[in-house]
């Protein structure tokens, strides 16, 4: 794989200390070889690599791991990619896997926020006081409740107050509404999107008509309909999951109405129905047609050639997820304390790694610190 010379992570070894080197072939973790030195370094999985929702992912990391085997010092450890089986599918399991798993040094975690929050408990080790916690950085895991949880966890996507406010700003501004209707999903997720959403948009002139609670997965959307349908709004918020904004919108096509949409960054699947979902909105952290550096742009050309397909968000924030590992490694050794104290310093002692999907930077309660929320369109990404 090569990217340009400009390429932010290009020289990833050289700014590593070759001082730390030696550490890789005898510190705490890590696969060991005949002579008792190092062989290769693991970076877990925490979504399970078989489902078709996180195949984008998984492309992600393994690009990552390629990219981090070409960087790495010379005779210094293979990183490796570590899945778990397809029987090994919930949370508390998988995070227990790899925790135990005496190769891993970090993880590329679970892709929703109440696998991350039902996770973290495990990767920290609370039960037996840290002793064998493992560095976890998610991808796209939202969560208010997530700011904070840890000391072990990282996030590198914007939280759910960033994203609603960004949905508020977007809605009065570029699409001018000022009647809107909240559909969110009765958990935490959905009840702080629209704690973040409401104010906002009232204090800029619109008004929400009503903010309806719905459960995951439940089949009287046609009632939400017909009460939408009643409502008239000129914008429907839904902070749930796509599958149940599919049904509804099916609903109201019914009844000869299709107000404008706009939902969290989990409708991006719906790009894979792009003629019929075509219009609505989402937030999105990375589209493969807007690449905010030169690095991205590499990084989509390089995917698309290895895959046939355009990387979405998830693949990208992946990609970054496992390189801000890799780096962590290659700077201080393959010891889980170190590369968890090492993510800590990015944007405070260290500088600002310089992602594909942006500069990425932890505040202190480990949230990403400057990201920027995209509104995306279904069909013109």
């Amino acid at each position: 794989m090569r990217f340009s010379r400009g390429h932010p992570l290009a020289a990833l070894a050289s700014r590593a200390s070759l001082a730390t080197l030696p550490a890789l072939a005898a510190t705490l973790v890590g696969g060991c070889n005949a002579r008792g030195g190092v062989d290769r370094v693991a970076i877990g999985l925490g979504a399970q690599a078989q489902s078709p929702a996180n195949l984008s992912t998984r492309q992600g990391a393994e690009l990552a791991i390629a990219r981090l085997n070409e960087q790495r010092p010379r005779g210094a450890p293979a990183f490796v990619l570590r899945t778990l089986p397809p029987n090994v599918d919930l949370a508390v399991p998988m995070a227990t896997a790899l925790r135990d798993d005496p190769d891993v040094v970090g993880v590329v975690g679970h892709t929703d926020s109440r696998s991350t929050l039902e996770a973290t408990p495990v990767y920290e080790d609370a039960e037996h006081d840290g002793a064998n916690a493992v560095p976890v950085i998610t991808p796209v895991s939202t969560s208010m409740l997530l700011s904070g949880k840890s000391r072990w966890l990282f996030r590198i996507c914007p939280n759910d107050s960033a994203n609603s406010r960004a949905a508020a700003s977007f809605a009065i501004d570029s699409l001018a509404s000022r009647r809107a209707t909240m559909m969110y999903r009765n958990d935490a997720y959905g009840i702080g999107w629209a704690r973040s959403f409401t104010p906002l948009y009232e204090e800029r002139g619109g008004t929400v008509l009503s903010s309806e609670p719905h459960l995951a997965k439940m089949s009287n959307w046609d009632a939400y309909a017909g009460m939408i349908h009643r409502e008239a709004p000129d914008l429907i918020l839904f902070p749930g999951g796509p599958a149940d904004a599919e049904t509804l919108i099916r609903a109201l096509r019914a009844l000869g109405s299709e107000p404008r949409m706009i939902g969290g960054d989990g409708f991006s699947t719906m790009e894979e129905d792009a003629k019929e979902f075509a219009g609505v909105y989402y937030i999105s952290f990375f589209l493969p047609t807007r690449p905010p550096n030169d690095g991205a742009r590499d990084f989509v050309a390089e995917f698309q050639r290895r895959y046939r397909a355009l990387p979405d968000q998830r693949a990208a924030l992946a990609y970054d997820a496992t390189m801000l590992i890799g780096r962590a490694v290659i700077a201080v050794g393959p010891d889980r304390a170190k590369v968890r104290d090492y993510l800590a310093e990015i944007g405070s002692r260290r500088p600002a790694m310089v992602g594909v999907t942006g500069p990425i930077a932890f505040d202190a309660k480990h949230d990403a610190v400057n990201k920027s929320v995209i509104i995306a369109r279904v069909g013109s990404r």
